[in-house]
């Protein structure tokens, strides 16, 4: 933490903030896993910023809980049970930034354990509450109140709770380096297996340098060597510290400086890492000379990796550039990362070090996998010094010209101080990528209107059309309806543009504005679009109407409105699917509930593939199944009990294909997809819904029964049961003369066959009692029966 703080008073205000700007679209953050501690200081509940306290208690309407509030601030034992007293709420809870945190929580933070008996005697719970993952006994452990971390233990505050990220009151308490709290908690704190998984109590204190806890801890029997997630043992995370101190005690108890973490690094390595990110010079030289490895790379949480010099150019430390080079790194560097020191730099605007890369003769030509150079990066992210860095050694040349060049990038981004840099260095306006797009597309797609206003002035002609026919007003105009501006897409209208355009679709069609509206949920935007002219169905080559566009993202209002201007509930796209389908797949209930009233089960929609449930009544695609079988295969409970809720009671026995029935056992042997197979796969919760309506001797797309389904994909016992009960035949076969019973032990489902036995009647067929009425007679765990058996399903087709 001091090294950091050093390092950060070295470094200039403006400097700072560039380095700590992650340009997430360009470049991959770095794994600060690998390289910082990743038990970050949790400040005081009563540090919150002075206003937002002062907002959070003037917003208190009742004043007894205002003043109870400041009392627990205070440590005010009288003020606390006066509010009390007078009806004060001791639930409300305390904001501190984006968390909040109960009034017990609150006082254990500020150490007040004199209240703590008054709070939980108020009904709070002794583990906290509200929305921070903290324990009032990880706060005061956090802070270094032993007194209330010894009360809060005898108050029986749980010390193995952990926060989201596995941190127990331990871990905090030798972070911190508070040893009377380690003291208190080490005891019923043990090293257990289910500690020793992630970050342990020891690296934290590694990590900080606190070798006094390290000291109660190894008295205790926690190891020092054991790796965390990352690979990373108590020693890696001292090195990454910079803890000489820690190092040296972990070396002296029998510490390895050659194990390696998962990224590949020793302790040593780590600390040649760490000391490169600081830009601590002295201790990068001292590393290198203890024998560190100027080659290791690093992980970035893009799953690349950087070289320390590209690490060096992010960071803005070019004073290090040189001693990386000396050291045998590239000046182009290296690791799996498509992007040179010189870009990063430029990313991150950092012009002493672009100019000090240059003249390394860091290469500015040199392109990313997206043909971009450090010019764009400089562009793109506005910053003048980089660009006017790389301007004299980056000219407009012909292979600069074929792609998205530095202008669209400071275009897109409304850059108008870049743009005139470029023009002024002779980089052309007009050019074209290779979508068609000129700045001016560039810019009105971005919704930079001043950028637009600056290219006209300059020539640009707003009638070029891009490949996909659109002009940058057009461009304006469909960023405005993706963006949901009304006001903009208006101001669009008025100047000419073309309600008619398309846009291009991920999948290689294309929609009209009606369908980009739907897809967003600008109903707002809908009434005008048709004014103008569009069709309430959409239009370009989708299949897709708007109101199954808006149903397919949840858009509940839009489909109502939807509705509300005539659009067509019934309209099929290409395989066979409606709005209703849509809403069913991906589970918006809403949008269901406003569907169905609209989509009745008529005969035109059940005239094939009726998968066999209670609800199929309603559009069959080529594979058969219906919107409640979507709605079962991914879990979404509250859409099928619409489906099912509104179902007329219609089933209907499917009509089978012999040959695929035949084929069960090959390809289709594992797609079992009625509503009641895909239960057995997993949707147990869901089967109660669809039970008084299910025909249980109707068949899947494969000519099983569910119970065949359960035995091929071994349903626990309690399923099996449950269809049992909900009339599922035991005593069907299949083609090949199978019953649930053959498949389960053919494929040693025992969870299966446990499931057949324990059912009641099953037990009396078992002893001999006949099964009149239920299709046959035979004994269901018998070998297979002769033909003159119980009905097979191959016949009658």
């Amino acid at each position: 933490e001091a090294a950091e703080k050093q390092t950060a008073l070295r470094k200039p205000e403006r400097q700072r903030q560039a380095a700590s700007k992650a340009t997430k679209t360009e470049a991959g953050t770095l794994n600060q896993g690998y390289l910082r501690a990743t038990h970050a200081p949790h400040p005081s509940m009563a540090s919150s910023p002075h206003h937002l306290m002062k907002e959070f208690l003037e917003a208190i309407k009742h004043q007894p809980t205002a003043d109870l509030v400041t009392a627990v601030m205070e440590g005010d034992e009288a003020g606390v049970r006066s509010a009390l007293d007078m009806g004060a709420s001791p639930e409300v809870t305390v904001p501190r930034q984006e968390v909040s945190g109960s009034l017990l929580t609150l006082a254990a933070s500020e150490g007040h354990e004199h209240l703590l008996s008054h709070l939980l005697q108020a009904g709070l719970s002794i583990e906290g509450g509200g929305t921070i993952d903290k324990t009032p006994l990880m706060m005061a452990a956090h802070n270094g109140h032993a007194h209330t971390v010894k009360a809060l233990l005898d108050l029986r505050g749980n010390p193995l709770a952990m926060d989201s990220e596995g941190r127990t009151a331990l871990h905090f308490a030798a972070m911190e380096g508070h040893q009377q709290c380690v003291a208190a908690l080490l005891p019923v704190t043990p090293p257990t297996p289910a500690h020793l998984e992630e970050h342990t109590p020891v690296h934290a204190a590694s990590y900080r340098g606190h070798v006094e806890v390290l000291e109660q801890l190894v008295d205790a029997g926690w190891p020092l060597t054991v790796r965390n997630s990352d690979g990373n043992t108590p020693m890696h995370r001292a090195a990454a510290g910079g803890r000489v101190t820690c190092v040296q005690w972990l070396l002296q108890r029998g510490g390895d400086t050659s194990m390696q973490n998962n990224a590949g690094l020793t302790p040593l390595d780590q600390e040649l890492v760490t000391a490169v990110m600081e830009g601590d010079e002295a201790r990068v030289r001292s590393a290198l000379d203890r024998g560190a490895r100027p080659e290791v790379t690093l992980p970035t949480n893009d799953v690349g990796s950087w070289s320390l010099l590209t690490l060096a150019a992010r960071e803005g430390h070019e004073h290090l550039l040189s001693d990386l080079l000396q050291a045998g790194l590239s000046i182009e560097g290296r690791g799996t990362t498509d992007k040179t020191p010189l870009m990063m730099a430029a990313i991150h605007g950092h012009a002493h070090t672009v100019k000090a890369l240059l003249d390394l003769r860091g290469n500015p030509l040199a392109m990313d996998s997206e043909g971009r150079t450090a010019l764009h990066f400089a562009a793109m992210e506005g910053h003048q010094q980089c660009v006017a860095a790389l301007l004299p050694v980056t000219p407009p040349t012909p292979a600069h010209l074929e792609a998205d060049t530095p202008v669209h990038a400071a275009s897109y981004r409304g850059h108008v101080k870049v743009l005139e840099q470029l023009a002024d260095a002779g980089w052309p306006l007009t050019v074209r990528n290779s979508d068609g797009n000129t700045p001016m597309h560039r810019a009105a797609a971005g919704g930079r209107v001043t950028c637009v206003q600056w290219l006209v002035q300059r020539g640009g002609d707003t009638s070029m059309q891009n490949n996909a026919g659109l002009t940058p007003l057009d461009q304006e105009l469909v960023t405005a309806v993706m963006e949901g501006d009304e006001a903009g897409m208006r101001s669009a209208f008025d100047r000419g543009a073309r309600p008619e355009v398309t846009f291009p679709t991920n999948d290689g069609g294309s929609g009209s504005l009606l369908d980009l509206a739907a897809s967003e949920g600008h109903e707002h935007l809908l009434s005008h679009l048709l004014q103008a002219g569009l069709s309430i169905e959409g239009g370009g080559n989708t299949d897709r109407t708007p109101l199954m566009i808006a149903a397919m993202h949840g858009h509940a209002h839009t489909v109502k409105a939807l509705l509300d201007l005539r659009g067509n509930p019934l309209a099929m796209d290409s395989e066979g699917r409606t709005a209703l389908h849509f809403a069913a797949m991906q589970g918006h209930q809403q949008c269901v509930a406003a569907l169905l009233p609209v989509t009745p089960p008529t005969p035109a929609h059940l005239e094939a593939y009726t998968p066999v449930h209670a609800a199929s009544y309603l559009g069959h695609v080529e594979a058969g199944r219906t919107p409640l079988d979507f709605a079962v295969q991914f879990g979404h409970h509250e859409v099928e009990s619409w489906l099912v809720k509104n179902c007329s009671g219609v089933v209907r026995r499917k009509t089978l294909n012999v040959q695929q029935v035949r084929e069960w056992r090959g390809a289709h042997e594992h797609h079992h997809n009625t509503v009641l197979s895909m239960l057995v796969e997993g949707n147990e919760a869901a089967m109660a819904n669809i039970s008084k309506n299910y025909d249980g001797h109707a068949l899947s797309q494969d000519g099983l029964t569910p119970l065949h389904a359960a035995a091929l994909c071994g349903a626990p016992s309690d399923a099996v049961e449950a269809l049992l009960r909900r009339g599922v035949s035991p005593h069907v076969t299949t083609p090949d003369n199978m019953t649930p019973a053959d498949l389960a032990r053919q494929h040693g489902q025992d969870s299966v066959i446990k499931g057949l036995q324990s059912h009641n009647f099953l037990s009396h067929v078992l002893t001999g009692g006949s099964v009149e009425g239920l299709g046959g007679e035979r004994d269901v765990f018998s070998e297979p029966s002769s033909a003159t058996g119980p009905k097979r399903l191959s016949e009658g087709f």
